[in-house]
């Protein structure tokens, strides 16, 4: 297309202008978010600027004013090869015409007419750079063109009007540069201008009644927001649009990690089925048709109580969920799990109170004692005194120490490990999988509240994620590990004497704490086999094995919640026994290490004599 609209050659374009004439052409036509080769949408600032930028609309679209109804419904799933037309772009440029003729095109010589018989497989006819750019000003290399239209003409704070024939057209197709409430406008007018007309029906495409449409909760956003690529031919290749997008995924006490796997029209859509992808093995789901009634697939609205829960968690579900509505794993669960901070379910509630009268019953002989000087002080201001302690400790230079200790001593098991390498090896197979898993559940639940529209936390959270179902499949190994170290270990100096220098083993705890893993074990096989493992579940060994067991078993999703709350039980006894137990120094020796800590560092005057009584 190097000819002017005359028909005669123009002037031998400069190289360099050539190359930048390319690549904006290529960057217009290929990269462009909306590209006018493929779609509806306008760019009129980069449509003033190329070589049509003097040409009215009808100059190249003049069949359309020849139309009943534009658009058409019939017309719009077209590809854009069907519209093209050779003479709309010979009529001027006949030129190039004789020249492919003769085998050449451009700079080129030699070419195959047929490659070249659609030009707009190469040009984009509203972003077409000119051939020559008429520069009369100075251009500052550092700035785009597009912002320096004063290097050659009067400064002007907005492109010129359009005349009044290609404003009708610009109403619809110049959306970009709109403010985005008018933009809003015009794309629903446009969008409805066929899906609200009778023939969308008869053309195959969603018939939306417009009172309808106006009471769904997203009628206020421009329709191009949920369906990018609507306003681009092939109109009949849409997907929904993408939720999160705009609303970040619920809290985990509002839908479990286990839904980051359900679409969510499964859950929000009224009358959608949910059903699962055989290729992706999610939930998604199906809105039947009802004739050529209006479509209400804009209705996004959560029904009232669990009604939106039982379309999937009801017996016999074809979707892989519980029969049972489960609650949200609650605090007990986050020392294993990536839970929430929720305390409302009875399990929960009876565990925590146990464990706080425990607390209370160990400080109550911790306050029995008695400090010098305040031998007739009561329980409240030794209690007053211990936090005076704390506290002046915290803020003192004794708190490295007291962090030095704590991690030495508490975390790699420093002592220990001088006294016996055997028994550290098994309290650190025990110990540290469960700091990696509340590491790891913590770092996911502060994620998601803090910075929900990040994508991390997800990928914490997801069970089914490569990363969370490896981790968390060998940690609870290795906790099983450390369980059978430990009972094997006890068995074997009972046989042969016991030490004397071994502290009695606590078995009711080893046994919880046994049965918590190997049931989590359990479920989770259960949950692979219900749900199909989508994403990177298979990761999960352990996991991925048991679930090989329980393949193709019809019973799953109505034992499935029963086995839960087995496992929410045991938890909760753990929890509950935990300060009647010898595990209670699990929350003890972080408290002693710093205490030690402290004491050592802190100044002779100003450390008490004893203790009595303690």
């Amino acid at each position: 297309m190097n000819t002017s609209t005359t028909g005669k050659p123009g002037p031998r374009p400069n190289l360099g202008l050539f190359v930048l004439a390319l690549v904006l052409s290529l960057a217009g036509g290929l990269l462009w978010p909306c590209p006018a080769r493929s779609g509806w949408i306008i760019d009129r600032a980069r449509l003033h600027l190329s070589a049509h930028g003097e040409l009215g609309c009808l100059d190249c679209h003049d069949q359309v004013a020849a139309r009943d109804v534009h658009p058409d419904p019939a017309q719009v799933s077209k590809s854009l090869r069907d519209f093209f037309e050779p003479d709309h772009c010979f009529v001027c440029h006949d030129q190039v015409l004789s020249d492919l003729e003769a085998g050449r095109h451009g700079q080129r010589a030699g070419v195959d007419p047929a490659r070249y018989e659609n030009c707009l497989l190469c040009h984009n006819p509203h972003h077409q750079a000119r051939r020559t750019n008429g520069q009369t000003g100075r251009f500052e290399p550092t700035r785009p063109r597009s912002q320096q239209c004063g290097a050659c003409h009067e400064e002007r704070s907005a492109l010129p009007e359009p005349s009044e024939e290609d404003k009708a057209c610009l109403g619809c197709h110049g959306l970009k540069d709109r403010p985005p409430e008018e933009r809003a406008l015009l794309a629903k007018k446009m969008c409805l201008s066929c899906h609200a007309r009778p023939e969308a029906a008869a053309a195959g495409m969603p018939l939306l009644d417009r009172a309808d449409y106006a009471a769904s909760p997203h009628a206020g956003l421009d329709c191009l927001t949920c369906h990018p690529a609507a306003a681009r031919f092939r109109h009949d290749r849409q997907h929904p649009g993408e939720c999160l997008g705009c609303h970040s995924p619920h809290d985990d006490k509002v839908a479990h990690d286990a839904h980051l796997a359900v679409a969510c029209q499964a859950c929000h859509l009224p009358g959608a089925e949910p059903v699962r992808d055989e290729s992706t093995r999610r939930i998604v789901w199906r809105l039947e048709k009802q004739g050529d009634a209006p479509s209400r697939v804009h209705r996004m609205a959560l029904e009232d109580g669990q009604e939106s829960c039982r379309r999937c968690h009801a017996p016999g579900n074809p979707v892989g969920a519980p029969a049972l509505v489960l609650p949200a794993k609650s605090l007990i669960c986050l020392p294993c799990h990536a839970a929430t901070l929720s305390v409302g379910d009875t399990t929960t509630v009876v565990a925590l109170l146990i464990f706080l009268a425990g607390l209370v019953l160990a400080a109550s002989v911790w306050l029995s004692g008695s400090l010098p000087g305040r031998e007739e002080a009561g329980p409240g201001a030794k209690l007053a005194w211990a936090l005076g302690a704390a506290l002046r400790a915290v803020f003192s230079r004794r708190i490295a120490a007291m962090l030095q200790a704590v991690f030495l001593d508490v975390l790699l098991q420093r002592g220990l490990y001088r006294r016996s390498r055997p028994r550290w090896l098994i309290h650190a197979l025990i110990f540290w999988p469960f700091v990696i898993r509340f590491s790891w559940g913590l770092l996911a639940l502060l994620g998601s509240l803090w910075a929900p529209g990040s994508s991390w936390p997800w990928l914490l959270l997801d069970k089914n994620g490569p990363a969370a179902a490896f981790v968390f499949d060998l940690t609870g190994l290795t906790v099983l590990l450390g369980v059978g170290l430990a009972l094997a270990r006890r068995f074997m100096s009972e046989l042969t004497g016991r030490p004397e220098h071994l502290p009695p083993q606590d078995r009711p705890a080893l046994a919880l704490l046994g049965g918590i893993i190997v049931i989590g074990f359990v479920l989770e096989g259960m949950r692979m086999a219900m749900t199909l493992a989508p994403g990177g579940a298979n990761r999960a060994l352990l996991g991925h094995l048991i679930s090989l067991a329980f393949r193709d078993s019809t019973w799953l999703t109505g034992a499935y919640g029963y086995l839960w709350y087995a496992h929410a039980v045991l938890t909760g006894a753990f929890v509950a026994y935990l300060p009647f137990s010898r595990m209670f120094h699990i929350l003890m020796s972080p408290l002693a290490a710093a205490l030690r800590a402290a004491a050592t560092h802190e100044p002779a005057a100003q450390r008490p004599r004893q203790v009595k009584g303690a």
